[in-house]
């Protein structure tokens, strides 16, 4: 028995066979190393692009409803193009609506943050997660692997897709001609100046790191090259960028005039709607004045006023009536006069049938339209200390929009906090002597140049705020 066992152990017939066994498992899974997983990799892939096109058809949806109905048309879209990518036939379903997520993106902590339930918050972000994972979607088989006992893949993908609006028509001048810049000029917190026809600067202005200085060649920018180096304009030549912008919404103004007289217009403020729904009486909130009629210290909140000016008297004063003190005959006591905090108006919609607004800092508007028809070189100006919009950092409301198929030229110290003009010729802001005009979210779209002489200050927004007309929005995928 002993023998007959030494003898087994011994013999080596048949070896050949067992090496061929050996050698053909590790070869059936070396071949599905190579096999196996790149048909992994190709349906991740896959997978990936399902993933992008799904975040990209949703997030192109945000902008078409309410917070209440957006989750039902972003999973929808997202639904659609996801099958035309991955087929449920072959794929399964492999975009299911729990995997699609309406939110926001916090581009500083790069973190998405889903939409809670009753939130009031634009969302302005869309993530999707793409799976062949065996759930509703199938799973990824194997062909040479399970030789080794390895059956399937399971795989995911996922997406963020985010709405913005670019930062040059959010905060930033675009000008169809040239924008020229008098000296002491600062622009900070990634602040655009756009010139279609160049950029003329004086010296000693100054471009925060992440602000921009744009014009369709570089050439045009001058007043001779020289002016466009850091040692005469700070920070300039990181801020220089060469593309072409137009201000498309001048070619609008007709429209945005037109539209703001009519109370059920999708373009008028959400204050004007909020009263509408509210069952307001639409006989009391458009009112329609001659400018002789007209005061702008009794104008009421949610209301739409529409005042005619005849020719020859068509300057409408948007600040309080004079007071009358001053006689001119020297009864006053010589004492320079106090400032008055001015009366903040808030709510309001005055559109102009050829009347010239002219603002001053008796009264302040918040969360206000303006739009006039009148041509010309002032249609929109104001004197010293005008203020417009509310300085709160740019939170969402507050903002006061601009608009005249004329000129606009304001005088010294102009605050404006969000504030969008929309002007079809030129635009001219002059400063006060040794203080700063202060603009903070300011947009400009002139058709025409834009002039700005000594000591404004432009900020961009810290808010997440957006343009009031026609914002021009742009996505793009962000993880």
């Amino acid at each position: 028995m002993i023998n007959k066992l030494i003898s087994f152990i011994q013999d080596e017939d048949g070896i050949a066979t067992v090496w061929a066994m050996g050698w053909l498992v590790l070869c059936l899974a070396l071949s599905g190393l190579a096999i196996d997983t790149t048909n992994a990799f190709r349906i991740k892939q896959m997978l990936q692009d399902t993933a992008d096109i799904a975040a990209h058809a949703g997030v192109l949806e945000l902008a078409t409803a309410g917070n209440a109905d957006i989750e039902a048309r972003v999973e929808a879209a997202a639904n659609q193009f996801a099958d035309l990518n991955m087929g449920n036939k072959r794929f399964g379903d492999v975009l299911i609506n729990s995997d699609i997520l309406v939110g926001t993106w916090d581009p500083l902590a790069k973190t998405f943050v889903e939409m809670p339930v009753g939130s009031v918050v634009s969302p302005n972000a869309v993530k999707v997660v793409a799976r062949q994972s065996g759930g509703a979607s199938s799973v990824v088989g194997t062909f040479f692997l399970r030789f080794v006992g390895f059956n399937f893949f399971t795989l995911d993908a996922s997406a963020v897709a985010m709405q913005f609006v670019s930062k040059c028509d959010r905060d930033g001048i675009i000008a169809g001609g040239i924008v020229k810049l008098s000296t002491q000029q600062q622009f900070l917190d990634g602040f655009c100046i756009h010139g279609q026809q160049g950029i003329d600067m004086s010296v000693a202005n100054y471009f925060e790191l992440g602000t921009i200085a744009s014009m369709p060649d570089l050439a045009l920018c001058g007043p001779s090259s020289g002016h466009c180096l850091n040692d005469k304009n700070a920070g300039v030549e990181e801020a220089l960028r060469q593309y072409t912008m137009v201000p498309d919404k001048v070619a609008k103004i007709d429209t945005y005039i037109t539209e703001l007289q009519n109370p059920l217009s999708a373009l008028q403020p959400n204050f004007i709607k909020d009263a509408i729904l509210l069952g307001a009486d639409l006989r009391t909130i458009v009112k329609t004045v001659d400018s002789a009629d007209f005061d702008a210290s009794t104008l009421l909140p949610d209301t739409i006023n529409v005042v005619k000016c005849s020719k020859g008297n068509n300057n409408l004063n948007l600040g309080a009536p004079s007071s009358g003190n001053g006689n001119g005959n020297g009864n006053g006591n010589g004492k320079p006069a106090v400032p008055q905090a001015p009366t903040i108006k808030s709510n309001v919609v005055v559109v102009g049938i050829g009347c010239d607004f002219v603002f001053d800092s008796t009264i302040a508007y918040e969360n206000a339209r303006f739009a006039t028809t009148a041509v010309g070189n002032q249609t929109v100006s104001g004197s010293a200390g005008v203020v417009l919009g509310r300085n709160d950092g740019c939170t969402n409301g507050g903002d006061v929009v601009v608009i005249t198929k004329g000129s606009v030229n304001f005088a010294s110290k102009l605050s404006a906090f969000d504030v969008e003009f929309i002007v079809q010729g030129d635009v001219h802001l002059a400063s006060k002597a040794n203080q700063d005009s202060i603009h903070s979210g300011t947009s400009v779209q002139s058709g025409g140049k834009v002039q700005i002489t000594t000591k404004h200050v432009f900020a961009g927004c810290p808010g997440v705020t957006e343009p009031a007309f026609d914002g021009k929005f742009s996505y793009r995928l962000v993880q």
